[in-house]
């Protein structure tokens, strides 16, 4: 899993590797406070980000993080991209959408 918090968000200074410890990563982040939004506060939304599938973490006033999957020909997940860098998560928070082609 590589995680970009930009320098501005706690995220993991390098790739998480092995299922297990992914695994772990989420299991502890969805324990405590994060961006100053409780767990019980923190809302995920299946959606689609980049033409594949997504989540969409966030908190009652901004989006806090993306998650992204990229997967194998064996349809089993090979990459997860986890987006918290605020900069970055500018076209999410305003619902921007792009149709095909415009790119």
């Amino acid at each position: 899993m590589w995680t970009d918090g930009g320098g501005k968000v706690r995220q993991a200074l390098r790739p998480v590797v092995g299922a297990a410890t992914v695994a772990a990563w989420f299991a502890a982040i969805g324990t405590v406070t994060y961006q100053g939004v409780e767990p019980a506060d923190m809302k995920a939304e299946l959606v689609e980000i980049n033409g594949g599938p997504g989540i969409v973490f966030s908190g009652p006033e901004h989006v806090i993080a993306t998650v992204t999957l990229d997967f194998g020909t064996d349809g089993r997940i090979t990459a997860i991209h986890n987006v918290a860098n605020p900069d970055k998560l500018q076209a999410v928070a305003k619902g921007t959408t792009y149709d095909v082609g415009t790119r």
